[in-house]
């Protein structure tokens, strides 16, 4: 598929780091907004197949990288507002050999949304930029600010997007603060996504939840399954062995 062209980045400012063990490449921004295990964790929390998916605020590309590890029959787009993470998701797609699986828009996601076309995805994920503007000032750095707060894609929005994307029985998940579970599960409900699937994430055992995964289904009626909680530490920084299996390690 042909791609119009992307901003470009001097190499000495870019990175290629390793997700699951090396099974997938990932460029990324020397200086500025990077992958956390957030992607990794949200990945990790859905069931294959995903058929087609769409990620919203890709970034450059983690999430969609990860789906389509783990499932080599899913393809997906990929939609990132800012030029130059956007390249680098292309850069890494290329890189992984998945062109034909993987589209990668560069844009608003509220403009592309009638593009997108209505009911036409299996799954809808992201790790969606996660800060209010109350929570406090945003970094100075632009491409943080749009990455972290909800300066261009506040949580409404982006679940209105995902409600018109998804088809009748698709599901649509996020991973976002703890602190906002409230607020999620209420905008999902009001668009008869309701949420299927909830677990928290800690990050040791005797901390409070700083995380949530969520899943919801279009039209579902499916009870609450509310899942154990995931701990990310044990004494230290060590990761617990859930934690390195979803990184792919041998445990």
């Amino acid at each position: 598929m042909s791609e119009p062209a992307a901003a470009q980045l001097d190499d000495s400012d870019v990175t290629e780091d390793a997700l699951l063990r090396g099974r997938i490449r990932l460029l990324q921004p020397r200086r500025g907004p990077r992958a956390s295990l957030d992607p990794i964790l949200l990945a990790g929390f859905l069931t294959p197949p995903f058929g087609r998916f769409l990620d919203i605020g890709c970034g450059t590309g983690a999430l969609a990288f990860l789906l389509l590890a783990r499932d080599p029959a899913a393809t997906g787009v990929a939609v990132e507002l800012q030029p130059q993470l956007r390249e680098l998701a292309l850069r890494g797609r290329d890189a992984n050999g998945w062109c034909e699986r993987l589209d990668v828009l560069e844009g608003d996601v509220r403009a592309l949304a009638p593009s997108l076309g209505a009911a036409r995805f299996d799954l809808i994920a992201t790790n969606p930029p996660y800060r209010t503007v109350d929570e406090g000032p945003p970094s100075p750095e632009q491409a943080r600010a749009l990455a972290y707060h909800e300066i261009t894609l506040a949580l409404p929005e982006w679940v209105e997007i995902a409600a018109r994307a998804v088809r009748p029985g698709g599901r649509v998940a996020a991973i976002l603060p703890a602190a906002r579970i409230a607020e999620l599960c209420a905008e999902l409900r009001a668009r008869d996504l309701p949420a299927s699937r909830l677990r928290t994430v800690h990050p040791y055992a005797d901390r409070p939840a700083s995380r949530i995964l969520v899943e919801a289904e279009r039209g579902g009626r499916r009870p609450l399954t509310i899942e154990p909680p995931l701990v990310l530490h044990l004494e230290g920084a060590r990761y617990t062995p859930e934690v390195l299996r979803l990184l792919g390690e041998n445990v």
